[in-house]
């Protein structure tokens, strides 16, 4: 009975080290990806975040030295110069923003208050000072402190003479602060809820894997245990097939591997089966006559001259059988050694012929041999011999008595020989024409109908054909029925094939 079900997983073989599931593997991976991408994002979110950090710190300062720029008139006032600068400066200072002045040689210099304060962060370097004598602003990042300088107006413009005199001392302003801790709370707020995210992707990508990975384990792990039980001999054993992906086509490949290997196991039975009778009718013939021979049944000459015929033509037909079961057997492992050379067709067709006559004469068949000479090809003498002898003997015993068997060749035009063996029986059915060299299939299909051999001697026929390059079919007889074999030989002189082992 057929079973198809979902098979439970089955324990590997002894010895072998179990390695990681399937599912493990996708959920790690999936998990691993999430992961992944959660810190690439988290590396360029802070990437991200640095850089708005460090453009928003340097804006507000050119904002902020913009402004004191601006208001130069209450700075370089010598009454107000002092009082105005470091009541600026102790502003900025209480925000984390340290307050220089750019002289006009670029120098930049501490204002002097009356309580100066140790500065907040270092002087930039590098020309920034320098800057703005070329221009009216400048701001940009030095070692993790941003900076921003601003021009003031032109002191000749406007004011008393000691107010220009006293302005000329001054180029500009410049801020400083440290952007290294800019942000941080906002980048801890976005850090949290990065984390937050990462915790939740990679708990959805862990179940996600888990039920992906279960849909695909499951299908696999069915098959593994399905193909266990067939090595077992269940050759009843299938498997679902669901949906029409991947897994179903590896489900329905298993299945038609495990009906082959079914329909095999009952050819092979029917075929042993078949062989078994045959082998059984000439030992219980041979059997009977040597028990009557060693009884004393048979007393006369004659009598133990018939037996004697007849023990040798039963032996023979055993010697025969267990040939063609030899012959069958190197066939089954893929092997018909041939040696194909040039020769005369014409000489193998008569010898056929020739053996094939008396015995044909004794059923009452006339033999017919058309063959012209010379028909040169690529053939294996011996080789050809075998499958004209297995040919005419079929033929001869299917055909009934008193019509002909025809054994005929002629020569085409492209150097080919066409070879043909022509009887008068019951024929073969027009669809089962394709399938007369399987083995075992004329048995199969007419046993119980008909006398019909073994079907060894067509597989035969049919290996050692294709080994030798001969093509070979069978038509149905014209006029009166029966059953034609065509034989094509290769031309003398075709190229050898590259081994002389070949598939049947």
């Amino acid at each position: 009975m057929t079973g198809t079900a979902r098979l439970p997983a089955l324990p590997g073989p002894r010895g072998r080290p179990r390695r990681g599931t399937l599912r493990g593997r996708l959920v790690l991976a999936f998990v691993g990806v999430a992961i992944l991408t959660a810190l690439v994002i988290g590396v360029t979110t802070s990437s991200m975040l640095g850089l708005v950090t460090q453009r928003n710190a340097v804006g507000q300062l050119q904002e902020q030295a913009d402004a004191i720029a601006g208001s130069n008139a209450d700075i370089v006032r010598p009454a107000r110069a002092s009082n105005q600068l470091c009541q600026t400066r102790r502003v900025l200072r209480a925000a984390g923003t340290e307050l220089y002045v750019v002289r006009p040689g670029g120098e930049v210099t501490v204002p002097e208050c009356a309580l100066s304060p140790e500065p907040l962060t270092p002087i930039p370097q590098g020309g920034v000072g320098d800057a703005l004598t070329g221009s009216a602003t400048t701001s940009g990042v030095w070692r993790g402190y941003a900076y921003a300088g601003a021009r003031l107006l032109d002191p000749d413009a406007t004011g008393r003479a000691a107010d220009r005199v006293q302005a000329r001392q001054v180029l500009g302003v410049l801020l400083v602060r440290p952007v290294r801790g800019v942000g941080v709370d906002l980048a801890g707020g976005i850090a949290s809820r990065l984390l937050i995210a990462t915790l939740l992707a990679v708990a959805l990508a862990g179940v996600a894997a888990w039920v992906l990975a279960g849909r695909l384990s499951a299908p696999l792990r069915g098959l593994a245990a399905a193909a266990r039980q067939l090595g077992t001999g269940r050759l009843e054993t299938r498997v679902e097939q669901d949906g029409d992906d991947e897994v179903a086509e590896v489900a329905a490949a298993f299945n038609d591997l495990a009906g082959g290997i079914e329909r095999q196991q009952a050819e092979q039975r029917a075929f042993l089966a078949s062989v078994g009778h045959e082998l059984k009718t000439p030992l219980t013939t041979v059997q009977g006559h040597v028990e009557a021979l060693l009884d004393g049944t048979v007393t006369d000459e004659a009598g133990r001259r018939r037996s004697l015929e007849r023990l040798h033509t039963e032996t023979g037909r055993l010697t025969r059988l267990v040939a063609d079961l030899l012959e069958l057997g190197r066939t089954g492992r893929g092997r018909f050694t041939v040696a194909p050379a040039d020769a005369d067709a014409a000489d193998v067709l008569r010898e056929a012929g020739e053996a094939a006559a008396p015995h044909a004469k004794r059923r009452g068949i006339p033999f017919e041999l058309r063959v012209t000479a010379p028909l040169p090809a690529r053939i294996d003498p011996g080789r050809l011999r075998q499958v004209l002898d297995n040919l005419i003997t079929n033929a001869i015993r299917v055909t009934p008595p008193g019509h002909p068997v025809l054994l005929a060749a002629r020569g085409l035009a492209d150097g080919r020989v066409e070879a043909v063996v022509a009887d008068r029986g019951p024929g073969v059915a027009q669809e089962d024409l394709p399938y007369t060299f399987e083995r075992g299939y004329l048995w199969a299909r007419y046993r119980g109908t008909r006398t019909v051999g073994s079907g060894l001697g067509l597989a035969i026929v049919k290996g050692l054909c294709d080994a030798m390059g001969i093509a070979i079919w069978a038509e149905e007889t014209p006029d009166g029925g029966g059953l034609t074999v065509h034989l094509l030989l290769p031309p003398a002189g075709a190229p050898v094939r590259d081994t002389d082992e070949l598939p049947p």
